[in-house]
């Protein structure tokens, strides 16, 4: 009996650590890492064009205007006329387009192509800066009545400091001095000269009107206001000595 114990101790000692072995969890193997596949190549974006500017053709063709350079200015102000025809195909109530192209067509002394596309413009809505530059475009075509019907009503519709205010006084007197309406123009010159007063030529005409009002005194001054501005003015220093001779 005792010899029947002694084997089965003995077998379970030979066996405990096979039982061990097959009783604890064996480790999964670690899954393959997944392979890295590059990102693909981000394309650059294209920068995208500027829209053409007119009013900045125009503004460009005023500075060569100034400058004395006259092809390059007329060159801006086609340039400007061309932006403001895609813009008007594009929207045909568009009314900046039809402004600056007035204003490239008047620099350009296309006087009557003003009055027509400022009367087509109109038909779509009223626009002071158009009703203004077809003012000036009718002085040059020797039409008083119908410039100073239009400069009146821009005056009328536009705010007091607007940009063009003191020159459409000018313009409206300059058209009384053609009409030899002088007492009109003397208020319209003076309206001019006080919101733009460094203008030398404007002292010069408004000296003329005075003087054929046989206002010798005010001719004097305003023609030396003239001289004062721009030296080398020779109407205006033609015109000082004439009225002095008469108030001698």
């Amino acid at each position: 009996m005792r010899s029947v114990i002694r084997v089965t101790v003995a077998l379970f000692v030979a066996l405990a650590p096979l039982a061990a072995q097959e009783a604890s969890p064996q480790e999964a193997p670690a899954a393959p890492a997944a392979p890295t596949v590059p990102a693909a190549p981000v394309a650059p974006v294209a920068p995208v064009a500027p829209r053409p500017d007119a009013l900045l053709a125009f503004n460009q063709g005023r500075a060569h205007e100034s400058a004395g350079r006259a092809a390059e200015a007329a060159a801006k102000f086609r340039e400007a006329i061309a932006i403001c025809d895609a813009e008007l195909a594009e929207n045909p109530q568009r009314m900046d387009a039809y402004t600056v192209k007035s204003w490239s067509l008047f620099r350009l002394g296309l006087y009557r192509e003003v009055v027509d596309l400022g009367t087509q413009a109109l038909r779509v809505r009223f626009d002071a800066r158009i009703v203004q530059v077809m003012g000036e475009a009718y002085f040059h075509l020797g039409d008083d009545a119908a410039s100073l019907r239009n400069l009146q009503r821009y005056i009328d519709n536009a705010s007091e400091f607007a940009d063009r205010v003191p020159t459409s006084y000018f313009y409206m007197a300059e058209s009384y001095v053609r009409l030899r309406r002088f007492d009109h123009a003397d208020i319209a010159y003076a309206l001019a000269v006080y919101r733009e007063p460094n203008m030398p030529r404007w002292w010069l005409r408004y000296g003329l009107a005075v003087e054929a009002l046989g206002d010798y005194r005010r001719a004097d001054e305003y023609f030396g206001r003239a001289l004062r501005l721009s030296p080398t003015l020779a109407e205006a220093r033609d015109g000082q000595a004439r009225v002095r001779a008469r108030l001698n």
